[in-house]
């Protein structure tokens, strides 16, 4: 009788072990963004980022940038007419400043850095809409146990009179 509950008991402890991870692990974290077109941004790269603005996690916001690396389609792979690739670095902040000078080379930077990521996506022109997914590939302080969640992020841009880009509001989900 012992030896069945020794036995039992050594079962149920390997049991929660095996599933503390997932009873451990955060629900999905969804956020509300709205960036703004920066005028400053020229090029891909991970200087100057192209859309600057915030993210709204529950009432917790933060500043939220995002960097521009590329097309993001595979070579030789052409996209639906209308529609356009891209690669890019997000980063989501608090307190970040940033300031240019006169020819937009970024003269600051500073802010307490929340969580980073990279992410692929899709921009449709005529539909005015885009979507990605990716990952959180670092995060500190409350966010820390997001690294290396699965990254959705969609929703719409507006557009000037010429074309070019305005604002794009839209929903990041985490997890």
């Amino acid at each position: 009788m012992l030896r069945r509950l020794a036995v039992g008991c050594s079962l149920m402890l390997v049991a929660a072990f095996a599933l503390a991870p997932t009873a451990m692990a955060q629900e999905k974290v969804t956020g509300e963004f709205q960036l703004d077109w920066n005028s400053c941004w020229a090029a891909p790269g991970d200087e100057v980022p192209d859309w600057v603005g915030s993210v709204d996690f529950d009432g917790d916001v933060h500043d939220m940038v995002f960097f521009n690396l590329g097309d993001g389609r595979p070579p030789g792979q052409d996209l639906a007419e209308g529609s356009g690739g891209f690669i890019e670095i997000w980063a989501v902040y608090d307190g970040l400043d940033i300031t240019y000078d006169d020819a937009c080379v970024p003269q600051t930077y500073e802010g307490d850095l929340v969580m980073w990521g990279h992410d692929a996506g899709i921009s449709h022109y005529d539909a005015k809409e885009y979507a990605m997914s990716g990952t959180v590939v670092e995060a500190f302080g409350d966010y820390a146990d997001l690294a290396g969640s699965p990254v959705v992020m969609s929703g719409a841009f507006t557009t000037d009179d010429t074309g070019a880009p305005l604002t794009a509001p839209g929903v990041l989900e985490i997890g």
